[in-house]
């Protein structure tokens, strides 16, 4: 109807009369209250855009987009087959927590366990992790620990492992917590990852790996540092691992003949089974942190320990020693003595 009064005109006149409430709402013979509502919305004024912002997205054409976009990613390694063609056994020394450029490391045992693989055929290494200190980048507080910057302790890695390299010394690596987690927490990625993933099989986390030496194939399961931890037994978290094997690793990996751990620099070595086609090894690997403030506070001085493996070619065998010294006499017969 031409003469309708609509919510519009009533309370534009009310904004423009200057009467009340109930004046304008009795003339318009509308309820008190109704009015009121009326104002109260009227007050915010809702903006009016032109060219929206927004796009409208088809769901099932942005699904299929994300799944080719992480078809193209680059995932973390978490396994691998390493094959060493030989007739005889060979060794493996597992080493972690260097913590190179610390002020608190014992330079001399690291010099001594170096010449000695640089200078021994058939005897590897495998990086478990923390390779160079970084305090650094962890709390400005803790620089005093650091000897050489953070760019001096990683070329030092960085050169070690391609010496490694050309050696046809080294079989993998591991990030650590001062390796890698340090550098994420400062600037979104692991320095030390960042560099190595390219030049030799790099597990930022849970890694396994099939390694076949000869004929046969031991399969090993491995990390810096496990969730699970005990000061009075320190195997606890490898075996831990084991119980949980097929949750960490999958139902379709092999129960491991070795379960590796790091971190809390306190070697120790403990087996399952007699018969070598029974061994379980749990190995916790040592140090060269020897003197570090923070273990002293807390846990104790971490102690030196390179755990090495001897692995047969011709049989399903391999027997773990307390240090390479040991699987050197093993397999020579003589103590090592260095020319």
């Amino acid at each position: 109807m031409a003469g309708e009064i609509t919510k519009d005109m009533i309370l534009e006149d009310y904004r423009q009369s200057g009467e009340s409430i109930r004046t304008v709402a009795g003339r318009h013979n509308i309820d008190e209250s109704t009015l009121r509502r009326w104002i109260k919305k009227s007050r915010h004024i809702k903006p009016d855009f032109c060219n929206p912002p927004h796009r409208k997205v088809d769901p099932i054409k942005f699904l299929h987009h994300a799944d080719q976009r992480v078809g193209k990613h680059q995932f973390d390694q978490d396994y691998t087959q390493i094959r060493i063609k030989t007739d005889r056994p060979i060794a493996i020394m597992k080493v972690a927590d260097i913590h190179f450029g610390g002020l608190d490391v014992d330079y001399s045992s690291l010099l001594a366990h170096t010449e000695f693989l640089f200078n021994n055929p058939h005897f590897y290494i495998q990086l478990f992790g923390d390779d160079v200190n970084l305090m650094v980048m962890h709390t400005m507080a803790a620089a005093r620990h650091d000897g050489w910057t953070p760019e001096e302790q990683v070329a030092w890695i960085e050169s070690f492992v391609d010496e490694c390299l050309r050696r046809g010394k080294i079989i993998s690596m591991a990030s650590g917590n001062h390796s890698d987690e340090f550098t994420e927490r400062n600037a979104g990625f692991g320095i030390v990852r960042a560099i190595m993933k390219h030049k030799v099989p790099y597990f930022r986390g849970l890694g396994y790996i099939d390694l076949k030496v000869g004929r046969y194939t031991y399969p090993m399961a491995f990390v810096h540092k496990t969730r699970f931890n005990s000061f009075m037994n320190p195997t606890h978290g490898n075996k831990r691992m084991a119980q949980l094997h097929s949750h960490f690793f999958g139902v379709n990996r092999k129960i491991a003949r070795e379960y590796i751990t790091a971190h809390t620099h306190n070697p120790a070595i403990s087996m399952e089974g007699c018969l070598p086609e029974e061994r379980i090894y749990y190995i916790k690997c040592g140090t060269f942190k020897t003197n570090c403030v923070h273990s002293q506070r807390f846990f104790g001085q971490g102690r030196i320990g390179v755990p090495t493996v001897v692995y047969h070619p011709d049989r399903f065998e391999h027997v773990c020693f307390p240090t390479p010294w040991e699987a050197y006499r093993y397999m020579t017969g003589r103590d090592w003595k260095k020319s």
